[in-house]
């Protein structure tokens, strides 16, 4: 019992390690974003940096047990699409939706990610579920719902909207990946699937950086302006912190509880974002977007509570 209790105070720790870093994310893509940092030469930039700084740990850890095994050609075949799925598509559409919406917004949409994760675990995993817990998720969803379209109730039809719509769909793609990595990653090596990922990503990602930048040269060069720090700082953020780290803590702590309650921790994430985004960016949270999030959270507590 003693020793389910401290892989479980450990879990926790991961998860909120992770809450951390993937919450001053957003607003620190955003400001690389206002400097002039390409999507796409971001996505590369942190997935190539990431492999790279990831080598000399794989090289130290290549003989840990189970280490070999995320290498076998019967593992790869079916990790490789579950990374485009996670690492590819989920960040596209993530960081597509950042570049047309706030962070703050962005932040609190994808506070609905452990109900999509629940929903798919009725669909797919047959769960059961209460009419009191229905009565949360519906609560839960109308407060997304409300976030995504709060563009069109306070001022005509913009950017915010289509970006708000991205960052949901990523919340798709992204519980799907959270529910397949729970049960095809359980006895894997973490650090081998994150430097897999590394891999996967920065040959996904140059192609579309070299097709829709005309000059990748002077963009990867202008990286290293003085004057305009935030796109360097965004891509090694991301590559380290954000990926090596981060990556590694959601899924060791995922590995050790409940993916749905690991996924609750996602709710920790706009405590993070927003004084950051205020800082950062000078953005502010509306009186529409606290009431969505409180009808989030109140439909959360309800859904959850036994």
């Amino acid at each position: 019992m003693a020793k389910s209790t401290k892989s479980r105070s450990l879990a926790y720790l991961a998860l909120l390690g992770n809450a951390l870093l993937w919450g001053l994310a957003t607003p620190i893509v955003k400001k690389g974003y206002s400097q002039g940092l390409d999507p796409y030469l971001f996505l590369f930039g942190r997935m190539f940096v990431a492999f790279l700084f990831s080598l000399p740990l794989i090289a130290i850890l290549k003989r840990s047990p189970g280490f070999a095994k995320s290498f076998t050609p019967k593992n790869l075949i079916k990790t490789i699409p579950l990374e485009i799925l996670g690492t590819v598509i989920t960040l596209v559409l993530l960081y597509e939706g950042l570049r047309l919406t706030t962070a703050v917004e962005a932040s609190l949409i994808t506070m609905a990610l452990p109900i999509f994760i629940t929903i798919g675990g009725l669909i797919f995993l047959k769960e059961i579920i209460t009419t009191k817990e229905w009565f949360g998720l519906a609560l839960a969803l109308l407060g997304t719902f409300l976030l995504v379209i709060k563009p069109l109730l306070t001022q005509e039809i913009n950017g915010d909207t289509l970006g708000n719509l991205l960052v949901l769909i990523q919340n798709l793609t992204a519980a799907a990946y959270y529910l397949l990595a729970k049960k095809h990653y359980q006895n894997q090596n973490k650090l081998a699937i994150t430097h897999i990922s590394f891999i996967i990503g920065s040959i996904c990602f140059l192609v579309p950086f070299l097709v829709f930048n005309p000059t990748p040269i002077s963009s990867m060069l202008a990286l290293f302006s003085l004057t305009q720090p935030w796109p360097l700082l965004a891509i090694l953020y991301m590559a380290i912190p954000g990926s090596i780290l981060g990556l590694t803590l959601y899924l060791y702590g995922q590995d050790k509880i409940e993916a749905s309650e690991a996924s609750l921790f996602t709710y920790l994430q706009p405590a993070f974002a927003i004084p950051a985004s205020i800082l950062l960016l000078s953005e502010s949270i509306s009186l529409l977007e606290l009431l969505a999030t409180g009808i989030i959270i109140t439909g959360v507590i309800i859904a959850e509570k036994h």
